[in-house]
């Protein structure tokens, strides 16, 4: 089975969205960018707080009238130190159940990342980038392939806000706030979110599997 033209049909399809002006997708860049940093800011916040929590659960532990659980303080502590260093917790994630290797943000410092998600790394963007330039211009090709590491973006995005949702989540299983789907629920969520975040990495996993199938691009 083959997909070229699956790849074509796209390509077709969006072309006619990557005539954007270049003031355009900077502002695209800076948005998107700006949100990571306040993203991540908040995330970092609600980590510290989480943290502190955990630290004063550990004192009532000590007092004769207060009566908590050993474990709940220790995965406040834990579920504070992984939001406070949540961009160094999803890359040790992504090693230890995937093997994907160090992430990157295809969108930071207000700019794109070429590095991250290049024609080189990903077979994806090559072969459309291939066929954009066939139908059109190296121009073209090169301003749809930043539209799509935009869109990349927006996903990582996403991802990030759902692994700290999932993150947070153990923590309030663990204080008995959300005990319908004990730590299932938010632990999936994280290795969900994981490979959204690292998008270019998944989405190379992907074409190999799907390679080794028979379906190649």
């Amino acid at each position: 089975m083959n997909v070229r033209n699956v790849i074509t049909f796209l390509t077709l399809l969006f072309l006619p969205a990557v005539a954007f002006a270049d003031d355009a997708i900077a502002a695209r860049v800076e948005l998107i960018s700006g949100n990571i940093v306040l993203i991540k800011l908040v995330i970092f916040l609600v980590g510290f707080v989480v943290f502190i929590s955990g630290a004063y659960k550990l004192t009532l532990i000590a007092a004769e009238d207060k009566k908590v659980g050993k474990s709940v303080p220790l995965v406040y502590l834990i579920v504070g130190a992984v939001l406070m260093n949540i961009t160094l917790a999803i890359g040790v994630f992504g090693n230890t159940y995937f093997k994907a290797g160090d992430f990157c943000f295809v969108v930071s410092d207000g700019a794109i990342n070429n590095a991250c998600m290049n024609t080189e790394v990903s077979g994806l963007t090559g072969e459309l980038k291939g066929r954009i330039e066939k139908l059109s211009s190296g121009g073209t090709a090169e301003q749809f392939l930043q539209n799509f590491q935009i869109i990349i973006g927006i996903f990582q995005v996403i991802g990030l806000l759902y692994f700290a949702v999932g993150t947070y989540g153990i923590a309030q299983v663990a204080n008995g706030s959300s005990k319908e789907n004990g730590f299932g629920k938010p632990i999936i969520t994280m290795f969900a979110s994981a490979l959204i975040v690292d998008i270019p990495h998944t989405a190379m996993m992907a074409i190999n599997t799907l390679e080794k199938i028979g379906i190649n691009f």
